[in-house]
């Protein structure tokens, strides 16, 4: 398996392992209960975790499989600059506080959906697919993909938190991929060194390298 195929199937499983756990009875019991990020229910966060995974099926559907481009590409590091710089940004907990009010039965069944539909679309599509989002801004699906690496599994944590349980036991590469990401951005706010100082010499430390969000 080359790294295009493990970065979509790792994607494609955590999506999985997220509805699984969505779908619990103790869930849906506390769906309006207050989550463990502020200003979101049990509910809203479960839907915008599900929002998340989908984003791949819709700027899919909204870019060309013709695209290329001559310039400079968004990576998993410069996206997450762009999208908290982004408007949307700001609409998220209201967007996800809306779609949860159609209820736990309905996002579980859109989450086991958006599996269902990113197992056969990751498969078919080429590594030279682009995809643009943050208003068109284009990055490669596989980099896309391990954004959303971040936007599940940090939620799935999230989630369990919320219920006060262990986390979902999520694939070590995934995880990787998602420190990998988080270190990048924090090389690219505070530089090198702050960062090696802030996980080896704390002592040294001179800024508030985590979290970057």
């Amino acid at each position: 398996m080359n790294d295009s195929e493990k970065v979509r199937t790792l994607v494609v499983e955590a999506v999985a392992t997220a509805a699984d756990y969505i779908d619990k009875e103790n869930v849906a019991e506390r769906w309006e209960e207050p989550s463990a990020l502020e200003g979101m229910t049990i509910g809203a966060l479960a839907a915008h975790l599900v929002r998340a995974a989908g984003s791949t099926l819709a700027y899919l559907d909204r870019t060309s499989p013709d695209t290329t481009t001559d310039g400079d590409l968004l990576n998993p590091v410069t996206y997450f600059h762009a999208a908290v710089d982004s408007p949307i940004h700001e609409q998220i907990k209201t967007v996800s506080s809306e779609e949860a009010a159609n209820g736990h039965a309905a996002i579980v069944a859109i989450c086991r959906d958006t599996v269902k539909e990113l197992a056969s679309r990751l498969r078919t599509e080429p590594q030279s697919r682009l995809v643009g989002a943050l208003g068109g801004r284009l990055l490669t699906l596989d980099d896309f993909c391990r954004t959303r690496l971040i936007e599940v599994l940090l939620h799935m944590d999230d989630l369990a938190a919320s219920m006060g349980e262990q986390r979902p036991t999520m694939d070590p590469e995934a995880v990787a991929i998602v420190i990998d990401i988080i270190i990048g951005i924090a090389r690219q706010n505070y530089g090198d060194w702050a960062v090696l100082h802030s996980l080896a010499r704390v002592e040294r430390s001179t800024a508030d390298v985590f979290p970057v969000f």
